[in-house]
């Protein structure tokens, strides 16, 4: 992400009641490893979803948004702060970022839990594709289900390119029919499925991250042939 992200270790002036600790988000300051590099390259991909859930960020620890230097009154909630940050985001790349450049933003993977979310006994070991009728239940947010943080994601993040050269790199759709595509339960630790649940951001056979790649490549090929650079 451009904004800048740290802990708070000082969190009195939040003066929030049975918060632990809180996450600063800088909407309007960009991180110092973006300072310099906006002119340098030809292609630029810009991502982000997953760590917008709350989850993540639950009321204990949350995210607390700054503007100019102060929290964004009144406090922002995990998703409209979400948008505040993409707003930002696309108008520091539209300013800063040379027209020639590709600017591409890749749309998050989807989940494919059933049963229950990651830590509440869901499972996304499944051996079968999804059929079309099927994906609205499982990813729609009208529906509620555990699956929905993409879609909710991408919706933000299309509202912030709107009116942009950034193109939209939609992978998330043709995705979401893989769910037998994440067969394993690795989580990188001994017995963490048992502790943690199980993890759904890897893609267990190949095939679908290849796919993401050949789309890639196309977008970058097609954009230079058409002598853009």
């Amino acid at each position: 992400m451009i904004q800048r992200w740290q802990p708070v270790e000082n969190f009195k002036e939040l003066q929030m009641d049975g918060v632990k600790g809180s996450y600063r988000v800088d909407v309007d300051i960009p991180a110092n490893e973006w300072i310099n590099i906006t002119k340098f390259y030809d292609v630029l991909i810009f991502n982000t979803g997953h760590w917008w859930g709350p989850d993540k960020f639950p009321k204990e620890t949350p995210l607390v948004f700054y503007k100019g230097g102060k929290p964004i009154e009144p406090p922002l909630g995990i998703h409209d702060g979400l948008k505040s940050v993409l707003k930002s985001m696309a108008s520091y790349i539209e300013r800063e970022v040379p027209r020639k450049t590709l600017k591409l933003w890749r749309a998050q993977s989807p989940r494919h839990f059933y049963g229950g979310d990651w830590n509440q006994n869901g499972s996304c070991v499944s051996d079968r594709l999804l059929e079309n009728h099927e994906l609205d239940s499982w990813f729609d947010p009208r529906f509620g289900g555990v699956n929905k943080e993409a879609r909710l994601v991408n919706s933000a993040i299309q509202e912030a390119l709107a009116g942009t050269d950034i193109q939209l790199l939609n992978l998330t759709y043709m995705s979401e029919f893989r769910a037998d595509a994440h067969p394993a339960t690795w989580l990188g630790k001994k017995d963490a499925v048992a502790v943690w649940g199980q993890d759904c951001m890897h893609w267990c056979l190949p095939g679908v991250p290849d796919t993401w790649v050949d789309i890639l490549a196309a977008h970058i090929l097609h954009y230079f042939n058409q002598g853009k650079s």
